[in-house]
């Protein structure tokens, strides 16, 4: 290999390589940046669940009940109280400001309500622009004061002569079990961080091969020139691919190692599935950026097809908004793309723990993309090699 090659696969192989090793700004490209990039997403997920959101207590009612209310929200673990303000002037004002995702607010007479036998009303403001967090505020505050609730209700039970089991059966008539499955934690770096990476890393993906092929479209001998070099177009596009492929796949391999390792990310489906997949994903994106890079006439408008197609590609992949729900034009826009059937593999495989029957349609999905832009390539790799021809091949092989 480290002779003279006849052409083929290894000779456009090693070519590349050479380029990779010519350009120290693609070759950090390649590995160090995408992992550089993970380690920051880790140290932004590392807690796992976010804890200690800072809340507000508008407490009008100043007794006994509203402090022990108060009590029990500062004490749940997501929220913290960093304010006790007069009125819901100040307290819009504090959300406002970003200075507290959530006000708690206890109205006047609550106390007296809630030992009178009404139901006082208890409202939590939040702001949903930032949706995950307000959830979060939302589900906490309305945990504290529903647990604060049943325990009062019981207690009035038990002082009106009623046994403890009797009270807690009448308040629960129809007891309800929730059991949540695949994620019971809620925790953020097994739902985010490992659908975030791959999202990044197909911008990167794309973005490498528009820019491998953009230098043979520049060159002197354009396309037909690299097809000589590879003998055919399938060759001359695996070889060129190949690198790319190998430093790709390390760095998603080297991150579900964290991710299962670090992380302690329980895997509960088959690993050979999981690799045959990353294999396939890489692989997809990689055609999709050569697709976008014969497609478009300048390296400018490539990148900015591979922007345009990629860069939104997490919104419609089904991770924080159902697919299902989508409209027509973001459904398929979402299935075109690679980290669609990716994530849902992924998820199916990772998380879930499905049965390999349950991921083959997924799978011939991601496969189907595979082949329909490697396919459209060569036809473009063809066409163009075709209409360029170079004067003296020859030389050309031997400046290499």
């Amino acid at each position: 290999m480290f002779g003279h090659l006849e052409p083929g696969f290894w000779r456009i192989f090693r070519r590349e390589l050479r380029q990779i090793k010519k350009r120290p700004r693609l070759a950090f490209m390649l590995l160090p940046y995408p992992l550089l990039l993970f380690a920051l997403l880790c140290s932004i997920f590392y807690e796992g669940l976010p804890t200690a959101l800072p809340v507000a207590i508008v407490d009008q009612d100043d007794s006994n009940v509203s402090r022990q209310i108060s009590r029990m929200v500062d004490e749940t673990p997501e929220l913290e109280i960093v304010a006790r303000l007069s009125n819901l002037t100040e307290a819009k004002r504090a959300i406002s400001k970003g200075q507290v995702y959530g006000v708690v607010l206890i109205p006047n007479h609550t106390e007296r309500d809630l030992l009178s036998g009404q139901r006082p009303e208890i409202v939590t403001f939040y702001n949903n622009q930032v949706l995950t967090i307000g959830g979060i505020v939302s589900r906490a505050a309305n945990a504290a004061v529903g647990t604060f609730s049943v325990g009062v209700s019981i207690q009035v039970r038990k002082y009106k002569g009623q046994i403890a089991y009797e009270a807690m059966a009448a308040k629960n008539t129809i007891p309800l079990q929730r059991s949540p499955l695949f994620n019971p934690a809620l925790d953020y770096t097994q739902f985010l961080l490992s659908a975030v990476m791959p999202a990044v890393l197909q911008i990167f993906i794309c973005a490498s091969a528009v820019m491998a092929f953009a230098r043979d479209r520049h060159s002197k001998g354009h396309m037909s020139r690299l097809v000589r070099l590879g003998q055919t177009p399938i060759k001359s596009m695996l070889g060129k691919l190949a690198p790319y492929a190998l430093a790709y796949l390390t760095t998603l391999l080297l991150a579900d190692s964290i991710l299962f390792v670090f992380f302690e990310i329980p895997f509960k489906g088959s690993l050979l599935l999981h690799v045959g997949y990353t294999v396939l994903f890489v692989f997809s994106c990689l055609s999709l950026g050569t697709f976008l890079a014969l497609l478009a006439k300048d390296t400018l408008g490539s990148l900015g097809l591979v922007g345009i197609l990629t860069a939104p590609a997490f919104a419609f992949a089904g991770i924080s908004f159902p697919r299902m729900m989508m409209n027509d034009f973001s459904f398929v826009w979402g299935g075109a793309i690679p980290l669609t059937p990716y994530l849902q593999l992924r998820t199916d495989q990772v998380v879930r723990g499905a049965e390999t029957w349950v991921s083959l349609p997924t799978l011939g999905w991601l496969l189907l993309l595979l082949c329909l832009f490697c396919g459209m390539s060569l036809l473009l790799l063809t066409k163009q090699a075709k209409t360029k021809d170079v004067s003296n091949p020859s030389s050309l092989e031997r400046n290499l």
